[in-house]
C-alpha cells in the first residue's frame, strides 16, 4: 500500500501507480509480486516514534541497577549511533539499481531508519539524560559509550562502502552482504534481541514497546536483503566475506549482548543464507 504521506521515490521517482501498470507485463512476475509484496508488509508495520510514550521510563530510570544501567546506556547509545549512520547511508542502494521498485522498497525501508533514529533519539534524550540540545549533539555525547566494534562499523565500513557503491565501484551484491546481511541481521539482530530479553521484566516499558517495533521493521528489512542476494546471485567468495565477517560483527557490542545471544544471530545468519542455497553454492564451488 502506498503511503500518501512519502510522495513519490526521490531516487527514481517512482509513484504508486508506476507499479500497478495494467498496460505492461512485468518482465518477471514472480519478482515483481515479492517486491510489491514489502510495500504492503511496510504499510501493516508503520509507526509513529514521537508517540510512545517514555515518561515511565523516565521516572524509572534513575533506579535501574548501577550495572544493568551500563548495559542498556552501551545498547541504546548504540542504536542511536547506528540507526542514523544506516539512514544516511542507504541512498546509494537505490540508486545502485535500474529496477524501480527494488528502488522503491530500499527508499521504504530507508524511512523506517530514519524512525528508527527517531526513536533512540527520544531514548537518549528523555530517558538517558544525553546531553545536547540537538540530535547532532545527543548523539556525539552517545559515542562515548558505544564499542570501538559497533563505531568500526557503522562509521567507517558502512559510509566506505556506501561511497563505494554509490562510485559504481562495487555491486549491489556487495552493499547488500554487508548491509542486511551482517549489519542488520547480526549486529542490530543481537542488539535488539539482548534490548528485550533486558526489558521483558516491564522495567521500562516504552523502550521495550519502541525496540519491538524496530526489531519487527528489522525482520522484513533482513528478508528483502536476502531476496535480493537471491536474485542476484553473489559469487562464493562474496558468502565467504559475510560468513568470515560475523562473528566479530557479533562481538561488536561486547559484553552489553550475552554470549548466548551473539551465537543465536550467527546461527540465524547462517541458516538464511543456507535456506536460501547460498552457503550451498558456496560449498560446490
Amino acid at each position: 500500500m502506498f503511503d500518501p504521506a512519502a510522495g513519490s521515490c526521490p531516487v527514481c521517482g517512482a509513484k504508486e501507480e508506476d507499479f500497478k501498470s495494467s498496460g505492461e507485463r512485468p518482465r518477471r512476475p514472480a519478482v515483481f509480486a515479492r517486491l510489491s509484496s514489502y510495500s504492503h508488509i511496510v504499510a501493516r508495520l508503520q509507526w509513529d516514534a514521537t508517540a510512545i510514550n517514555l515518561a515511565p521510563d523516565a521516572r524509572a530510570w534513575p533506579e535501574l541497577p548501577t550495572e544493568r544501567r551500563r548495559r542498556l546506556t552501551t545498547l541504546l547509545s548504540g542504536f542511536c549511533v547506528a540507526e542514523v549512520a544506516v539512514s544516511e547511508h542507504l541512498t546509494p542502494f537505490a540508486e545502485a539499481t535500474d529496477d524501480t521498485l527494488e528502488a522503491w522498497v530500499f527508499f521504504l525501508q530507508r524511512r523506517d531508519e530514519e524512525r528508527h533514529a527517531q526513536l533512540f533519539d527520544r531514548v537518549a534524550a528523555e530517558v538517558l539524560g544525553m546531553p545536547g540540545a540537538t540530535p547532532a549533539q545527543r548523539r556525539a555525547a552517545a559515542r562515548a559509550n558505544v564499542p570501538a566494534g559497533v563505531l568500526e562499523l557503522f562509521e567507517v565500513r558502512l559510509p566506505a562502502l556506501a561511497a563505494e557503491l554509490a562510485a559504481g565501484r562495487t555491486g549491489l551484491e556487495d552493499g547488500v552482504g554487508l548491509y542486511h546481511m551482517v549489519l542488520e541481521g547480526i549486529v542490530f539482530a543481537a542488539g535488539q534481541r539482548a534490548l528485550l530479553d533486558e526489558l521483558a521484566d516491564g522495567a521500562l516499558p516504552g523502550v521495550c514497546e519502541g525496540v519491538r517495533r524496530v526489531d519487527l521493521d528489522e525482520r522484513w528489512h533482513v528478508g528483502f536483503g536476502l531476496r535480493c542476494l537471491i536474485e542476484a546471485q553473489p559469487s562464493p567468495e562474496l558468502i565467504h566475506d559475510v560468513l568470515a565477517g560475523a562473528k566479530s560483527a557479533a562481538a561488536a557490542w561486547g559484553d552489553a549482548v550475552p554470549a548466548a545471544t551473539r551465537e543465536h544471530a550467527l546461527q540465524m545468519c547462517a541458516r538464511r543464507l543456507a535456506i536460501a542455497r547460498l552457503t550451498e553454492a558456496r560449498a560446490a564451488a
